[in-house]
């Protein structure tokens, strides 16, 4: 009639029925399922300019919004189109223009409570001669000061290889809308560069009494089938 199936730790019973077996994958899905998210960064990798279109490199300064739906706040930074290869498109950011700078966009459609992970690619400007550049990045909401993380990177790279790579930090969402903020905290002219900015949820872990909670459902099944038998 029917047999045992191994299902994580535990066994679950499998009948010939296809019944038994929706009920079963229902369940899975049911607490299993990572939530879609709505969450975006819009223009990530800094492709899409303003109508003040800025053509190539460029160094923007405080107040700029030449970077559609992107700011740059205090000092200044470099947007680098061709001089050396982005790691997604053609665009990337340098924190630094002629020193320290900051770019800050608004993430959208957050869901209160729900942990979110913030990736973006990091490499180092080639020029200047090896060296340490750092950078902070931070969620803020209004009214809200958490401490932001810190990202190092010694460039071992030239133009035509950047050896980008990912980083990630995690954050709660505290409003349905966010200021994400990228900052340099290296002095000199040749700092990290970013691209490739995105989000994506936390996926909700099982919970530990999953297996237990399918046993059930498939008990009750088959004990239903038994008796409209």
């Amino acid at each position: 009639m029917g047999e045992n199936v191994l299902f994580g730790n535990s066994a679950i019973f499998r009948t010939r029925g296809s019944s038994m077996r929706n009920l079963v994958l229902a369940a899975i899905l049911a607490v299993s399922v990572t939530p879609a998210s709505a969450a975006v960064i819009r223009n990530g990798s800094f492709e899409t300019q303003t109508s003040t279109q800025v053509g190539g490199s460029a160094t923007l300064s405080s107040g700029s919004k030449a970077i559609k739906f992107w700011t740059v706040g205090a000092g200044d930074v470099d947007l680098i189109s061709s001089y050396w290869n982005a790691s997604a498109g053609s665009n990337s950011v340098d924190l630094n223009g002629s020193a320290a700078g900051s770019i800050s966009t608004n993430i959208f459609g957050l869901t209160l409570g729900r942990i979110y992970n913030v990736m973006f690619d990091l490499a180092g400007n080639p020029d200047g001669g090896t060296r340490t550049k750092q950078i902070q990045a931070s969620v803020t909401a209004a009214g809200a000061v958490r401490p932001p993380k810190t990202f190092s990177i010694v460039q071992a790279n030239n133009r035509s290889a950047m050896n980008w790579s990912t980083m990630v930090f995690r954050f709660t969402a505290s409003a349905p809308t966010q200021l994400l903020t990228f900052r340099s905290t290296s002095s000199s002219a040749f700092g990290a560069a970013i691209d490739n900015v995105r989000i994506a949820v936390q996926p909700v872990p099982l919970p530990a009494t999953a297996p237990l909670a399918l046993l059930g459902l498939a008990g009750l099944a088959l004990l239903r089938r038994r008796k409209s038998a």
